[in-house]
């Protein structure tokens, strides 16, 4: 990067070229002008990359020059005033600067202007074409053997926040004073940098800079993985390395994850159980949020690990019981709802943190429960299908009845029992019984319980009365139904 400083006072302007020498030792050139007549004389000789300029020395002729010289030459401009006055600001804005310093100068903000501009400027020629040196590539995807490789350097893996700022990352880690001592190789998603140590404790101290002042220049964080096992092919402390950094579904970002410190991960069924179901369908049926957050939450408990496509699958079990509560109050019907779950959708196969796919399917489904809400209010529900599923899941209990689910719906039997024969076309009643008699052949053919136990099992507190359903349903008796199946 080249730099030209402009302003009368030499002394000032060599303290702040000392200090950016320092910070970037041999990755800036920067020249000094103290007289404004060679100003442009100055910016066509040095091309700089940036001036820095004292706008008080300036009137408005001589400032609108020096705007056509350095647009010309697609110049990044900083300024600094003595005085924070008005007219200053006036002639910044015309001038249009990056950042307008008041003296004495915050060699800070004064870095990190300068580091910005350098990423849109990268000057790292050589480094890019060592990037792609060919050999590199071979031994981190073929198990290729090169023993000064293995004994000469620490290998880690740097993985931005926001894939969107890779570029910016890649270009930043060419411009960095570690760099001098690193070698950076980009993949897909992450950068692979080999530090020429042996000195762990060296490069642990270098890595905690890189996230420290990547975070003040982007306002997001890195996660780093750090090889520190026994000597291996460069493909091998790849593969352990990238495992790794794997924890960041856990842990989140702004951390350091060594090779050695593998989780072990946890035997896990991704599917749902059918009491899971029903527990994730009550929960939202009940507008039991704190259900469904202890539901979620439990997958993150400190300490226990699960392989994370396992758990997104899980997850995306977990969004089909939701659709189903959706298609039931017909939310999604609602464009704005709709949008929301094919946003969660792609949150839960897509994104790289855990905590933030369970707070986005938490956030979805409260605002379910409540737009369920008013929908049994503004009674625009299926009411019908609601009391089917009612029945399904509670036709065991024999005090299920009609007046029971319209109160648990908020309606009136009578309402109830006019919309559901209409819909299903035989009363509420009726239906109960067929559901009850057809979980009764099943467990008739299926176990050895005695027909009494069977009826009970089934809702049928009299033996006998089960006995008369089933023979009008059926057409015979439930114990000569089990002999002729078997």
């Amino acid at each position: 990067m080249r730099l030209l400083l402009i302003d009368r006072d030499s002394t000032e302007l060599s303290g702040i070229k000392w200090f950016l020498h320092t910070y970037f030792p041999g990755d800036i050139v920067i020249e000094i002008c103290t007289t404004i007549s060679e100003i442009s004389q100055s910016i066509q000789q040095c091309k700089p990359d940036a001036i820095l300029v004292n706008i008080d020395l300036f009137s408005k002729q001589r400032l609108t020059a020096l705007y056509r010289d350095v647009q010309q030459l697609a110049i990044a401009i900083l300024a600094m005033t003595t005085e924070p006055l008005f007219k200053n600001a006036l002639k910044a804005i015309e001038l249009q600067v990056a950042h307008l310093f008041v003296k004495p100068i915050d060699l800070e903000v004064l870095k990190q202007q300068l580091t910005a501009i350098s990423l849109r400027t990268p000057q790292f020629m050589e480094y890019a074409q060592e990037a792609t040196n060919e050999t590199f590539y071979y031994q981190l995807f073929l198990d290729h053997k090169s023993s000064s490789i293995e004994t000469e350097i620490i290998f880690t893996m740097i993985e931005p926040e926001h894939i969107e700022a890779f570029h910016k990352l890649y270009s930043w880690l060419q411009q960095t004073p570690i760099h001098f001592h690193m070698r950076s190789y980009p993949l897909s998603d992450k950068i692979v940098c080999l530090f020429q140590t042996a000195d762990l404790k060296m490069v642990e101290k270098d890595v905690r800079t890189l996230m420290k002042e990547w975070h003040v220049i982007s306002n997001s964080s890195l996660n780093i993985g750090i090889y520190d096992g026994a000597p291996a092919t460069i493909k091998n402390m790849y593969t352990l390395t990238k495992r790794a950094l794997h924890q960041s579904f856990y842990e989140g970002f702004g951390q350091i994850f060594y090779a050695s410190k593998q989780f072990e991960a946890q035997p896990f069924d991704p599917l749902l159980t059918p009491e899971e179901q029903q527990l994730l369908i009550s929960s939202l049926e009940d507008g039991n949020l704190e259900a469904v957050k202890a539901f979620l939450y439990r997958l993150a408990n400190e300490g226990i690990y699960y392989e994370q496509d396992d758990l997104r699958i899980h997850l995306t079990s977990v969004l089909a019981q939701i659709r189903r509560f959706m298609l039931k109050y017909k939310l999604h019907e609602k464009a704005a709802v709709e949008q929301s779950y094919r946003q969660l959708f792609h949150l839960i196969i897509e994104h790289p943190i855990l905590y933030t796919i369970l707070n986005g399917i938490i956030s979805f489904t409260q605002r379910l429960i409540e737009l369920a809400g008013e929908a049994r209010m503004e009674k625009r529900a299926d009411y019908v299908e609601l009391a089917v599923e009612i029945i399904d899941q509670q036709f065991k209990d024999s005090a299920l009845s009609l007046p029971y689910v319209a109160q648990k719906l908020g309606i009136s039997p009578n309402y109830l029992s006019t919309i559901f024969s209409r819909k299903q076309g035989l009363p509420f009643k009726r239906y109960l019984q067929q559901t009850r008699i057809h979980h009764a052949t099943k467990m008739l053919v299926e176990t050895d319980f005695a027909i009494s136990e069977v009826a009970q099992l089934n809702g049928f507190d009299d033996p006998n009365y089960f006995i008369k359903i089933f023979k009008q349903q059926v057409g015979i008796t439930p114990n000569r139904y089990r002999k002729a199946i078997y």
